[in-house]
């Protein structure tokens, strides 16, 4: 007898979860191995069960619904996705459709037409599934390295915020990884305490099961799940490199978006993280210091054959009072300024609440500005994956 096709249920209501479960075990060809909330959690458990079919409850405000659908069928899965109406409404069953659901169906149907119907869905499915040939473990999220080459210029800051930021602004699911060896601060400007570190996840029985990588990440209020920095800071020497980029493109494989903190310079461990990236962001402020060891750090890259379509300069600090202004430092940098984050005061005063600014003052202008850039990223379309293996070969260490 063929084993039962797995299914994953996405509604937040608990009672109609125990009723959609129960009529569909009835059937003995279908069986709910789980059931998950809307936005970044269906991602994470759908990669994590890999059901063959995914069941999402459409259902006022529809936006949420439908960029959950739009998550679920975001790089030719391997798992159907079919949309639950509580009744038919044309202009919703075209948008859900749109979204990507192969079918929507309505609740109130009885067992036999559920059952028949989904199977109907998963089997249409089937062409598609077959051809797209793709591994349930490759990577399909976007790696994106913060990095800088001075100290205190606010990349933790900016890393951290920006992984709440791209939770808050789309239903992405979002990881944290916190490579900042040997005094990383992400758990402690989220507030957490987490139990497991990096190098609990760089081992092999760890990165060949993602369910068991998962769990090792703390899942945070906001909805961002944090990889954490070596508890033991003389245990950050054991880190080894050459793992860290299959770690990351592992965790692609299970989150739309990871979000990874470095140490400052150009050391092994950040051209690991920049060799497995679609995005690089280079972090300065307008002080001098900074700038011309930004300044050197471009050139350095750009003798490399750095892929600078993988480059992006952030000026943080803007505008601040250290006599450079904003359009000095451009000059000075010799390179176009993808973004601008604001001077802000609010940023010391959450970080002494252990909370993101984004959350705690999600109206100030460093809030509004790393907003910005979530909203452009989640929208975007990023950069294909390629190997800058080239210039690591050949890079020279960086110190800050």
């Amino acid at each position: 007898m063929a084993e039962p096709l797995k299914i994953l249920i996405i509604d937040p209501h608990p009672e109609a979860v125990t009723s959609l479960r129960r009529a569909l075990n009835s059937s003995g060809t279908l069986e709910v191995v789980g059931d998950a909330g809307f936005g970044p959690v269906a991602s994470t458990w759908a990669h994590t069960l890999e059901p063959a079919i995914v069941i999402v409850s459409v259902e006022e405000p529809v936006t949420r619904s439908l960029t959950t659908i739009q998550a679920l069928t975001r790089g030719n899965p391997r798992w159907t996705v079919v949309g639950l109406v509580n009744q038919f409404d044309r202009e919703v069953f075209r948008r859900t459709v749109l979204a990507g659901a192969r079918d929507v169906l309505v609740r109130n149907s009885s067992a036999s037409d559920l059952h028949d119907s989904l199977i109907q869905a998963h089997n249409a499915d089937a062409l598609r599934i077959a051809a797209s040939g793709v591994d349930p473990a490759a990577p399909t999220g976007s790696i994106i390295t913060m990095f800088g080459v001075k100290g205190g210029v606010g990349r933790t800051t900016l890393a951290t915020n920006l992984a709440v930021a791209l939770a808050q602004e789309s239903s992405a699911s979002v990881a944290l990884v916190d490579l900042d060896v040997p005094f990383g601060d992400v758990a402690l400007m989220l507030d957490i305490h987490p139990e497991n570190d990096v190098l609990d996840a760089l081992s092999d029985p760890v990165l060949d099961d993602l369910e068991r990588l998962q769990k090792l990440l703390v899942r945070t209020p906001q909805g961002v799940h944090v990889l954490a920095a070596p508890l033991a800071p003389d245990d950050s020497g054991t880190l080894d490199s050459s793992r860290v980029g299959r770690l990351l493109t592992r965790l692609a494989a299970l989150h739309q978006f990871v979000v990874v903190d470095t140490p400052s310079g150009l050391t092994e461990l950040t051209a690991a993280a920049l060799d497995v990236s679609e995005l690089a962001m280079l972090v300065t402020t307008p002080e001098v210091a900074a700038l011309r060891r930004t300044h050197a750090c471009l050139r350095l890259l750009q003798g490399l054959e750095f892929s600078t379509s993988k480059l992006q300069l952030v000026l943080n600090r803007a505008e601040s009072k250290t006599r450079v202004s904003a359009a000095e430092a451009i000059e000075a940098l010799g390179h176009p300024v993808v973004w601008r984050i604001a001077n802000d005061y609010h940023t010391m005063q959450s970080s002494a609440l252990g909370q993101p600014v984004v959350e705690a003052a999600p109206k100030a202008h460093i809030s509004k500005d790393i907003q910005l850039i979530a909203r452009q990223l989640a929208g975007a379309p990023m950069a294909s994956r390629s190997s800058w293996l080239p210039w690591r070969r050949r890079t020279a260490l960086v110190t800050a």
